[in-house]
């Protein structure tokens, strides 16, 4: 599955000098959230996302985008022991993206499709106890994606949108994943 990947990764940067509209476009995006019910229950999580689109029809492009984050869960229940939960994450993902309406327009909505490399590490630390990792092994799974674009000058733009991927397609029961962003491009 990972070959494959690559192998699609791999054609497309070969198809880019032929490609029409020759665009490139680089985004940044980052997510903070903390949510408190006491010193003892809380979560706060963290990411980061970078990508870099080449369009290579006039609304059309392949995005190449990383992101890497963490998350922390604290849980203590009535008068019993407070467990930590961390979770480290990575995705390398490769999407077509279709956007929609004139290129020079205010707003342009997009879809996208294509598949990502995840790794997850989580690991439980009981209080007073030995910390243990939940098996989470890494794997190419599909994603897809939703959103707009928000024209703020000729070649920056806000970007918002929902994106979701699998959890591995071996899996029994399969979970979708998504995430909620917001970030700034810029057009080149």
């Amino acid at each position: 599955m990972k070959r494959s990947f690559l192998w699609i990764f791999l054609l497309s940067l070969m198809a880019a000098p032929w490609a029409q509209a020759g665009v490139v476009e680089v985004g940044a995006s980052a997510n903070f959230r903390r949510s408190t019910i006491d010193d003892n229950n809380y979560q706060e999580s963290l990411s980061y996302t970078g990508s870099i689109s080449y369009y290579f029809w006039e609304m059309s492009a392949l995005e190449a985008s990383y992101t890497e984050g963490s998350a922390l869960l604290s849980v203590k229940p009535v008068d019993d022991t407070k467990i930590i939960t961390k979770s480290i994450f990575r995705m390398v993902g490769l999407d077509l993206v279709i956007t929609f309406g004139a290129k020079e327009a205010f707003l342009n909505p997009y879809i996208k499709i294509g598949g990502a490399h995840i790794e997850k590490k989580i690991v439980r630390e009981p209080d007073g106890l030995n910390a243990s990792e939940i098996e989470s092994p890494s794997s190419v799974v599909p994603s897809a994606g939703l959103g707009f674009k928000m024209r703020l000058t000729k070649t920056l733009t806000l970007k918002v949108g929902v994106d979701g991927w699998t959890s591995s397609l071996k899996d029994d029961n399969p979970t979708i994943d998504y995430a909620g962003r917001a970030g700034i491009s810029w057009m080149f």
